[in-house]
């Protein structure tokens, strides 16, 4: 190679340089297209809030106009809307639309809605029960069923039944007589609290006829 064809070191010294530039130049191109693609995504996911939160809003406000204000009524009366089947050739009615008609015409709306407008009117209570009627005065009462015939009585034991106790002390044993005194007559304490007199009397006439015949 001759030196004609060489390039000199100063020239490819800024070509290097260029190139480093280009690239950096590059880098920051694609860092702020992931920049404004992050603020694309964050952009569409607040329009799709912002068409939510519209939507909402445009059903709220059309179940107000037509008479409800019920958050559950509204959630049914939408329900009931996204079912709407429009016939062959006809275009599908908006939910302001459906909702006025339904409000113009009670017949038209769906039976699980019906209470939710406010010009819907009130269920009845339910009827109280009535009392049996009473029969005309001067009817004859109605006969009594038969009265059962009485059942006879056990009969009556005849066997002679114990004397009802009256708590009160059993009297003392009769005296036995003189001669019929015992040790064991004289051992019980009721016979000799209850004839003390006559024992004494009895031991004395012994005892006198004892030293009588001595």
């Amino acid at each position: 190679m001759s030196d004609a064809d060489m390039v000199p070191r100063s020239r490819l010294n800024e070509e290097i340089a260029k190139r480093k530039e280009l690239e950096a130049d590059h880098n920051a191109l694609k860092a702020t297209l992931a920049t404004v693609e992050a603020k694309a995504a964050e952009a569409d996911t607040l329009r799709a809030q912002l068409a939510t939160a519209t939507a909402e809003h445009d059903t709220f406000r059309v179940g107000v106009e037509a008479g409800i204000t019920d958050p559950e009524g509204l959630g049914l009366a939408r329900y009931f809307y996204d079912k709407v089947q429009p016939a062959e050739g006809e275009q599908r009615p908006s939910f302001a639309d459906y909702m006025s008609k339904l409000k113009s015409d009670p017949a038209s709306r769906p039976k699980g809605l019906t209470s939710y407008f406010a010009d819907a009117t009130p269920a009845a209570p339910a009827p109280a029960q009535a009392a049996p009627a009473q029969p005309p005065a001067g009817t004859p009462a109605k006969p009594a069923a038969p009265a059962q015939p009485a059942q006879p009585a056990a009969p009556r034991s005849t066997a002679a039944l114990p004397p009802p106790s009256t708590g009160a002390a059993p009297a003392p044993a009769p005296s036995p007589s003189a001669a019929g005194w015992t040790r064991e007559n004289i051992a019980d304490p009721a016979t000799y609290a209850a004839n003390r007199d006559a024992l004494l009397k009895q031991a004395s006439a012994g005892l006198a006829s004892r030293l009588g015949s001595r």
